[in-house]
């Protein structure tokens, strides 16, 4: 698992922030690696557009290397664009940090 890179759909720059109900129009998307380290955050240009989000944020995303996307909660539409970039979709709550523990946890063994 070494070297992984994750995003979190986020509210806020920082691990304090809470988690982001909406996976494709999130105010902010936070890459981490596998030891919890937030290595940037990055305001999401697709949150204020009208119409696809979904494609725009999975392609916004895909350059980016992730491995899993958390949110709070993902549409059909995003479900299907993270599918189809290989990302898997991880649903989480509270604030990023602790979704970020607790998603790191799971993934150990």
């Amino acid at each position: 698992m070494e070297n992984d890179i994750y995003a979190i759909a986020s509210d806020g720059p920082a691990k304090g922030s809470r988690v982001s109900d909406q996976a494709a129009r999130a105010p902010f998307y936070l890459l981490f690696d596998d030891s919890g380290t937030i290595l940037e955050a990055l305001g999401n240009p697709v949150s204020p557009v009208t119409g696809r989000a979904a494609p725009q944020a999975a392609g916004f995303l895909a350059g980016r290397g992730i491995h899993a996307l958390l949110a709070a909660r993902f549409g059909q539409k995003m479900l299907r664009e993270l599918d189809s970039i290989g990302v898997d979709p991880v649903e989480a709550s509270g604030t990023v940090e602790t979704a970020i523990s607790r998603f790191l946890e799971s993934i150990e063994t």
